[in-house]
C-alpha cells in the first residue's frame, strides 16, 4: 500500500495518506508495521531496524535499573526516503506492560553507522534519544470508559448540524509537572477524581479540591516529550553494543526526570507523552485522565492540549532530517512548512492526540507558523495551514469530531508597535469558529502596578465588543512570570495590593476584584492559572541545556525579590541545592543573581568575562572562584530548586481559603450563567466612576435577553477605600426590591442594592435578578 502511493511521487495529497503510516503500528496480536521517513540516507549500504525486547522485569519507577533484554538486527525495505518493514510475533506495549524498544540503523560503504529514532513513536519511555516502544495504541482505546460522553456529543453534532466539539465555558491552565507532588498525569488525576467523588457524594470540598472543581474546561501546558540535558539525560545506555541476532545485552535505564515548562520542543515525538510526567510510563495514564474528566460528576470536564509549532529547539536537528527545517528563528529552528511530508506530519500529529479523546488546541504562537513568499522576498503567516489545522477530524468512541481551536496570534508581532497594532482577532475573522487569546490574557500586561486598569482600559472597551471570541483572564504562566522578571525598583508598585513584594505579586494575579470582573461580568471564556488561585510561586525553569542555562537562571534574578522571602529560604526543604551551594542565606542570593543578571546584560552574555569579572567583586559573593563550568553548575541548581519551590502541593497550607472560596463560587456562578460568555448587548456597559480621585471604581450593568435576567457588577480594581451605594450608580433599572446578591468578594458584606457599602482594594460585588 505504502509503496502503491509513492508511485506518483510525493505530492501533498499523497503526504497526508503516508504520514498516517508514520511510526509503528500494531496490526494484530502478533505482528506490527514500522515505517519512518529520513531523507539524505539513499545512499546507505544497508538499513536495519534494530529491536530490543525485555526480558528481565522493567520496574519504571525505579530511578536507576539495569534491564536484559534480547536484541535482533533485521533487514527492512527501502522505497525512497521511506524505510518499511513488517515484523511477526512483536510484542507490544499495552497499559501494563512494556514492548519491543525499536530504532533504525544505517551503514554506509566506509561502514560509517547512523541511528535514526522515529519522530511519529506512540511511546517514548525513556525520551527523544533513546529507541521508541511499540505500543498498541488500539487495543488502549477500544475499552475506554467515556462512552456516554462521546454519545452526548453526537446528539449534539446532529441537532446543530456540525461536529465540531464546542467550546467551554471557562478553562484552567495546569502545569502537570507541579500540578501535584508527584507531576504526572497519573497523580493530576487522582486530584480531579477525588473531587469528583465529594461531589457525587454531597461532601464539603477542601480547599485544594475547590481549586480543581467549577470549571468545565482545563488546559494542560505541553505534555509531549521535550529536549534534554545532552550529558545529564541519557537514560537510556548500553552496557555492552549489541553484537548480533537473538543475543542479550543490558541496559541501562534511568527514570526520565526532565523539568520543563514543555515549550522546548523538537517537534519529534510530538505525537507521544512527555515520559517525565508518567507515573509507570504508559501513556494509557492521558487516558484515564481524560475519562476522569470527561465522566466528572456534576458536569463533562473538555480537555484542551497546549501545543508547539511555531519553532523547534536547535536540539530537533540531532533527531530530525534537515528537510524539516528552514533557518533559524527567535526561539530556535523555523519548520519548513512548505515541505509536503512536513506539513503532513504535524497534522498526523494532531490527529493521534485527538484519538485520544483531547476536545481541542491552543496552537502556541501561531504567528509563528510562516512560510517564505519568494515574490515578495518576505515571510508570510501561513493562514491556509492554520484553517486546515482546524478542519483535522478524528474519531473517539466511535464519534467523528473537529476538536475546539484556541489560537495565540499577536501579529504584526515582533513588529515594534505590535502591542498597539494587536487586534487579537486575525484568526477568528478569518475562521469564524476559534477562539484567540485576548489582550488582558497575553504575556505583557502588569496589574501590579500602578494606574494598570486605566491604562488598559481601551482594551477593556473592545472586550465588551468583541470578546466573545476571547480567552480572556489577567493570570497565566506567561504573564505571571513576566511579572516576577520585572525589577521592582523600576516599576511603580503597587503596594495597596500588600505589604511586601511577595504579597503585592500573589494579590494582582488572584486579585478578587479582577476575577470578579472578568470571569464573573466580561464576555469569552475566562481561563484561571492554577499556580495564581493556588498562591504559588511561578517562574521559568528547565534543566534541560547548557548553552543557555545560564542566560535563563540570570533573567529570572528578581524572582528572588518578588517571590521568596527570608522565611521561607530558611525553610529546610526549600532551595537545598543553592545552599549546598553556598548560597546559605536570601540576601546573599538575591545580591548574586541580579549582579550576575547584570553583568551578563552589559558583556553581551559571555560567560568568560563574567565570571571573571565576578571573582574581582569587593566584597566577594557568598561563593566564590567562578568558572564557566561553575556557573552552569549555579544555573543548574537554580533551575532544580525553582522547580521544587514551585510545586502547588508545597504551598497548599499558605492559600487563602476565603479567596479559594470565593473563586470557587464566582465560577459555579458563571457555569449557571453560559450567556455572559455573549458579547454586550445594545444596552449593555462597563464604565468607570469619573473623577477617578484616587480610586478605579468600575461599574456595569448587562441583560439576558432570552430570559430578561439582569446582572450588575460594582467593584474597586486599584486605590484608596470608597463609600458607594450601587443604586445611586446610572444602572436602566426602576426599582430595587428585585435585586440580590449574586457572588461578592471577601468580606463585603452587602446584601441589598440600594444600601452604602465600603469597597477596599480588590473588593468588588454583582446583583443579579431572577429570570423572568
Amino acid at each position: 500500500m505504502i509503496l502503491e502511493h509513492l508511485e506518483g511521487g510525493l505530492t501533498y495529497q499523497i503526504a497526508k495518506v503516508l504520514a498516517g503510516y508514520l511510526g509503528a503500528h500494531v496490526l494484530d496480536s502478533s505482528s506490527a508495521r514500522f515505517c519512518i521517513w529520513y531523507p539524505g540516507i539513499k545512499n546507505s549500504d544497508s538499513i536495519f531496524l534494530e529491536l530490543f525486547l525485555p526480558i528481565s522485569e522493567l520496574i519504571y519507577d525505579k530511578p536507576d535499573q539495569h534491564c536484559n533484554m534480547k536484541y535482533y538486527r533485521l533487514p527492512v525495505l527501502q522505497a525512497g526516503d521511506f524505510f518499511i518493514a513488517v515484523i511477526d510475533e512483536i510484542v507490544a506495549g499495552n497499559e501494563n506492560s512494556f514492548g519491543s524498544f525499536y530504532r533504525f540503523l544505517t551503514v554506509d560503504s566506509n561502514g560509517t553507522q547512523k541511528i535514526i529514532l522515529d519522530p511519529m513513536a506512540w511511546s517514548l519511555p525513556y525520551g527523544i534519544l533513546a529507541p521508541a516502544e511499540v505500543y498498541d495504541i488500539k487495543s488502549i482505546l477500544r475499552n475506554r470508559k467515556d462512552q456516554i460522553y462521546y454519545l452526548d456529543l453526537e446528539k449534539q453534532f446532529r441537532n446543530k448540524g456540525d461536529n465540531r466539539i464546542p467550546p467551554s465555558d471557562n478553562l484552567l491552565e495546569i502545569h502537570t509537572g507541579t500540578s501535584t507532588q508527584e507531576g504526572s498525569l497519573q497523580e493530576l488525576a487522582l486530584r480531579f477524581k477525588q473531587a469528583s467523588v465529594s461531589l457525587a457524594k454531597g461532601l464539603p470540598l477542601t480547599q485544594a479540591q475547590k481549586n480543581f472543581s467549577g470549571f468545565n474546561g482545563i488546559e494542560l501546558m505541553p505534555i509531549e516529550p521535550v529536549i534534554q540535558h545532552p550529558v545529564h539525560h541519557l537514560f537510556w545506555s548500553h552496557v555492552q553494543e549489541p553484537k548480533e541476532n537473538n543475543s542479550e545485552l543490558t541496559i541501562r535505564l534511568r527514570k526520565p526526570d526532565i523539568t520543563n515548562w514543555g515549550y522546548d520542543t523538537a517537534i519529534f515525538g510530538s505525537a507521544a507523552i512527555n515520559p517525565s510526567i508518567l507515573t509507570t510510563g504508559r501513556p494509557h495514564e492521558l487516558l484515564n485522565l481524560i475519562e476522569i474528566l470527561h465522566n466528572f460528576s456534576v458536569h463533562p470536564i473538555k480537555v484542551i492540549l497546549d501545543v508547539v509549532f511555531g519553532h523547534a529547539d536547535r536540539q530537533a536537528e540531532m533527531v530530525l532530517p534537515p528537510d524539516f527545517f528552514t533557518g533559524e528563528n527567535s526561539y530556535g529552528l523555523s519548520i519548513n512548512f512548505k515541505h509536503p511530508l512536513v506539513r503532513a506530519m504535524i497534522l498526523e500529529i494532531l490527529k493521534r492526540k485527538l484519538i485520544w479523546g483531547i476536545d481541542g488546541f491552543r496552537i502556541d504562537a501561531s504567528h509563528d507558523i510562516t512560510t517564505y513568499d519568494a515574490m515578495a522576498d518576505s515571510t508570510r503567516i501561513d493562514d491556509d495551514f492554520l484553517k486546515e489545522i482546524s478542519s483535522i477530524e478524528a474519531e473517539a468512541a466511535g464519534v467523528t469530531f473537529k476538536p475546539w481551536m484556541i489560537f495565540e496570534d499577536a501579529r504584526p508581532w515582533p513588529r515594534d508597535d505590535w502591542e498597539l497594532a494587536c487586534t487579537y482577532r486575525d484568526v477568528t475573522e478569518h475562521q469564524k469558529h476559534p477562539h484567540q487569546w485576548g489582550p488582558m490574557i497575553f504575556a505583557y500586561n502588569s496589574p501590579y502596578i500602578y494606574t494598570y486598569w486605566l491604562s488598559k482600559w481601551w482594551r477593556l472597551s473592545e472586550h465588551c465588543v468583541h470578546g466573545n471570541k476571547w480567552i480572556t483572564g489577567y493570570a497565566n504562566h506567561d504573564t505571571l512570570r513576566r511579572g516576577t522578571e520585572s525589577d521592582p525598583s523600576k516599576v511603580s508598585v503597587n503596594f495597596s495590593l500588600g505589604n511586601s513584594l511577595k504579597m503585592v505579586m500573589e494579590s494582582a494575579y488572584n486579585n478578587p476584584s479582577s476575577t470578579l470582573l472578568i470571569n464573573g461580568f466580561l464576555p469569552g471564556v475566562p481561563m484561571d492559572f492554577l499556580h495564581a488561585i493556588t498562591g504559588t510561586p511561578w517562574t521559568f525553569f528547565r534543566n534541560t541545556d547548557t548553552q543557555y542555562a545560564v542566560k535563563v537562571a540570570a533573567s529570572e534574578a528578581h524572582f528572588t525579590e518578588w517571590q521568596i522571602t527570608s522565611i521561607e529560604y530558611r525553610k529546610s526543604r526549600f532551595f537545598k541545592k543553592l545552599k549546598s551551594f553556598g548560597f546559605g542565606s536570601l540576601s546573599g542570593l538575591r545580591r548574586f543573581a541580579i549582579t550576575l543578571r547584570n553583568l551578563l546584560i552589559t558583556t553581551d552574555y559571555n560567560l568568560s568575562v563574567t565570571a571573571t569579572l565576578l571573582n574581582h567583586y569587593d566584597p566577594g559573593f557568598d561563593v566564590s572562584n567562578w568558572s564557566i563550568e561553575k556557573l552552569n553548575e549555579y544555573a543548574s541548581c537554580w533551575m532544580e530548586d525553582m522547580h521544587e519551590y514551585c510545586n502547588t502541593d508545597n504551598h497548599k497550607d499558605s492559600a487563602d481559603p476565603r479567596k479559594t472560596t470565593f473563586n470557587y463560587r464566582l465560577r459555579q456562578f458563571r457555569l449557571q450563567n453560559p450567556w455572559l460568555n455573549h458579547n454586550f448587548g445594545p444596552n449593555d456597559f462597563l464604565r468607570y466612576r469619573e473623577p477617578v480621585e484616587g480610586s478605579v471604581i468600575c461599574y456595569g450593568y448587562r441583560k439576558n435577553d432570552e430570559t430578561g435576567k439582569e446582572v450588575f457588577i460594582l467593584a474597586n480594581l486599584e486605590g484608596q477605600a470608597r463609600m458607594v451605594t450601587p443604586a445611586k450608580f446610572d444602572i436602566p433599572f426602576k426599582t430595587t426590591g428585585q435585586w440580590g446578591v449574586a457572588v461578592s468578594t471577601p468580606s463585603v458584606r452587602a446584601k441589598k442594592i440600594d444600601q452604602p457599602l465600603r469597597l477596599s482594594i480588590s473588593q468588588g460585588i454583582i446583583f443579579e435578578t431572577n429570570d423572568s
